[in-house]
């Protein structure tokens, strides 16, 4: 049976429209979770049987969820599509998203020898930090001590180095914040030092690195103290 002329354009439109639609659908939707959420707070990469999947973690508790990505093949002669293959709960994957706690803190860069030094630190958590604990030593040492450091107002946290470790091979320190899944550490690499030298005087103004924080003089707290907070003081 012969198809009418008419009809075969018909068929031909037809297809080209239902290539067009097809190929329209190229596309990222990672870029319309982005829109919605944000950038996420992690990215897993890896590939399946020649496939790329991509793991967006959002892992703020308003959030709470990941999302996989794969890319599939153009039908088109394109690059392929990245498609949402799978939205995750916490619950589903069997851990907790939330993150870890925040530390800011300015640090301490030198004292005098004999004053023992008082460390405070901002810290936040978008559950319940669980404890803070100031890590230091004797520059050199091979052991650090460790000192609980206790809450006050406005999620600061504060403990003391001792006088008799601010000698004059100088102190080193590291903070260390937990909530019930994660832990942080401040700096990130490395440690704090404390230059120790008699020439150091107790009042020492610095602006703060990552919070309003100065070092108070010793005459505004115990004779023998060197303060760092993290919220301004006028002298």
């Amino acid at each position: 049976m012969l198809i009418p002329p008419a009809f075969r354009q018909v068929i031909l439109v037809l297809t080209a429209l239902l290539l067009l639609f097809s190929c329209s659908g190229e596309g990222d939707k990672r870029k319309a979770v982005r829109d919605d959420y944000g950038e996420p707070d992690w990215i897993e990469k890896s590939e399946f049987a020649g496939m790329k999947i991509e793991l967006y973690v959002y892992a703020r508790k308003d959030i709470n969820r990941a999302y996989e990505f794969r890319k599939t093949v153009s039908s088109c002669g394109g690059s392929g599509q990245w498609y949402v293959y799978r939205m995750y709960y916490a619950d589903y994957l069997n851990y907790l998203l939330y993150l870890p706690p925040e530390i800011k803190h300015t640090p301490v860069e030198s004292a005098p020898p004999g004053e023992k030094i008082i460390i405070s630190a901002e810290i936040t958590d978008d559950e319940e930090v669980v404890s803070v604990t100031l890590y230091y030593r004797v520059a050199g040492d091979e052991e650090f001590l460790s000192v609980r450091m206790t809450a006050s107002e406005n999620n600061i946290f504060s403990a003391t180095i001792p006088s008799e470790v601010v000698i004059a091979e100088g102190v080193e320190y590291y903070i260390e914040a937990n909530d019930e899944e994660h832990s942080s550490e401040l700096p990130k690499k490395g440690v704090y030092i404390v230059a120790v030298s008699s020439k150091e005087k107790a009042v020492v103004y610095k602006p703060a690195e990552t919070s309003a924080g100065i070092i108070l003089p010793s005459s505004l707290h115990e004779p023998g103290e060197i303060f760092n907070n993290t919220s301004p003081v006028s002298p």
